[in-house]
Formats: C-alpha cells, sequence, structure tokens
C-alpha cells in the first residue's frame, strides 16, 4: 500500500511540474511578445509615422480610385518653326487623367487658362525636336508640368496625374 501512495504521489508531482513549465513557458512567450510590441518601434524607429509617410499614404487611397479622364476640347491649333524659320502647325487634342473628382473638376473649371499656357508652351517648340517619339513624349511631360502649374496657381493644388494626345497633326 505504502507502494501505491508513492507511485500515486510521483505522478501527481510529475503532473504538477508539467504543469508548472507550461505556466512558465506561457508566462515568458506573453513577457517576449509584449517586449516585441513595445520595443519593436523604438528599436527599428519612433513608431510613429512620419508626416511625408501620411502624405503618401493619403496619395496612395487617391491614386487607387479608377482614373478619370477630361478632355481639353476643342482641339488646340498652335503655330510654331523650324530650325530654318519656316512655319508650321500642330492641331493637338488632348485629355487629362486623375483620379479625385475634384481635380478633374477644376480642370473643367480652369480649362482656358490651361489651353492659353499648352498654346504660349508649344509655340515656342521647334520641329526638328518633336518628330521623334521621345519628342513628343517630351512634350507631354512639358504640358502635364505646365497644367500642374496653372492648377496649383489658381486652385492652389495639383492632382493631375496623366497628360495624352488623343489626336496630333504636324504640318
Amino acid at each position: 500500500m505504502a507502494e501505491e501512495d508513492k507511485a500515486t504521489d510521483a505522478a501527481e508531482e510529475s503532473k504538477g511540474g508539467g504543469m508548472m513549465k507550461m505556466i512558465i513557458f506561457g508566462v515568458v512567450g506573453l513577457v517576449l511578445v509584449g517586449a516585441g510590441i513595445f520595443l519593436g518601434p523604438m528599436i527599428l524607429g519612433s513608431g510613429e509615422p512620419e508626416e511625408g509617410a501620411e502624405g503618401e499614404a493619403e496619395v496612395a487611397e487617391v491614386k487607387a480610385g479608377p482614373p478619370i479622364y477630361q478632355s481639353l476640347h476643342p482641339p488646340l491649333v498652335v503655330n510654331f518653326k523650324d530650325e530654318a524659320g519656316d512655319p508650321h502647325f500642330m492641331q493637338i487634342t488632348m485629355e487629362v487623367m486623375s483620379r479625385d473628382q475634384t481635380v478633374v473638376n477644376a480642370v473643367r473649371d480652369n480649362t482656358a487658362v490651361i489651353r492659353n499656357a499648352l498654346i504660349l508652351l508649344y509655340s515656342g517648340t521647334v520641329l526638328e525636336q518633336i518628330e521623334t517619339r521621345e519628342g513628343k513624349e517630351k512634350m507631354l511631360d512639358d504640358g502635364l508640368a505646365e497644367i500642374e502649374r496653372v492648377m496649383v496657381e489658381t486652385t492652389g493644388e495639383g492632382g493631375v496625374e496623366a497628360l495624352y494626345f488623343t489626336a496630333l497633326v504636324i504640318q
């Protein structure tokens, strides 16, 4: 009988010892997780989003929507010269793209100012510079920069993401 009591006591101690180990491992695990949560941001950085990161997140949200296009009708007609000084003409049909309806509305409201700025910009073009694909892409880049300048000047905000030719005739 004494042997049975000893075996039962040993079994209870091993159960208690096993349970104690599980409790210790659980507590240690919780301490490590808590330390990771609180100390991780301090080790990697402040944990607070920087001003630039917050602004990028807002831009990413705006860019997540579907593209909205606004035509700059009627077509622009621009006279310009080649390197020899001979006159040429361009007829350009363009559309702007944004993912923000308020930007598209602002473009629509300021179309006259935008068209004027683009005509003045493109009238300084030289034929030999726009005959290549790269030259036409530069025209789009310059035009987008000019539209952004006009939008910031007139509305205080930009937001036009792209400019596209929908027709381009050069004579």
